[in-house]
């Protein structure tokens, strides 16, 4: 697209209400059926459903967590290991959702989100809310790679994306 040209419909109506980072003068790099796949991912998460992500993952995924979390394992790997994050996320919270706040990168196949996170404890019933910073790494519009942080700065250079 030449620059100064309008850019084709912006991810956030993909994803609202995400936010957008800054605005660019060109197309948006990611596919938007990626985007809409990664969409029914959270959506399906929300629900419970580890057949969805599976079915948007790569068969050598690689699904990182920031760490922060007691119980939780660094990286799983492979299909089989989706369902057991997931169980493991579920028996620790009476609650827990996840919902894209903001597209920080958008590139050819690597995407930066900030994710919310809310959740209510099994048992203490206490409430958190928590923002991340997930890097999605796509082969063939499947998520290949994810890795999450708890700063936006690691998460960039995670993705190889300066600021």
């Amino acid at each position: 697209m030449a620059e100064g040209a309008n850019p084709s419909p912006s991810r956030r109506e993909e994803m609202a209400p995400v936010k957008t980072a800054r605005r660019r003068d060109t197309a948006w790099a990611m596919s938007e059926e990626t985007v809409a796949n990664l969409r029914r991912g959270y959506e399906a998460f929300n629900r419970g459903d580890a057949s969805v992500a599976m079915d948007l993952a790569t068969p050598d995924v690689e699904w990182g967590t920031t760490g922060t979390f007691p119980g939780l394992v660094g990286v799983y790997r492979g299909l089989e290991a989706i369902p057991k994050w997931m169980d493991a996320i579920r028996s620790a919270w009476e609650e827990f959702e996840v919902t894209p706040d903001e597209v920080v990168r958008d590139e050819a196949d690597v995407l930066v989100v900030a994710e919310l996170e809310r959740g209510r404890g099994r048992g203490s019933g206490v409430e958190i809310e928590i923002r991340v910073f997930s890097v999605y790494f796509f082969r063939q519009d499947k998520v290949r790679r994810r890795q999450s942080f708890t700063e936006r700065e690691a998460a960039l250079e995670a993705a190889g994306l300066p600021e």
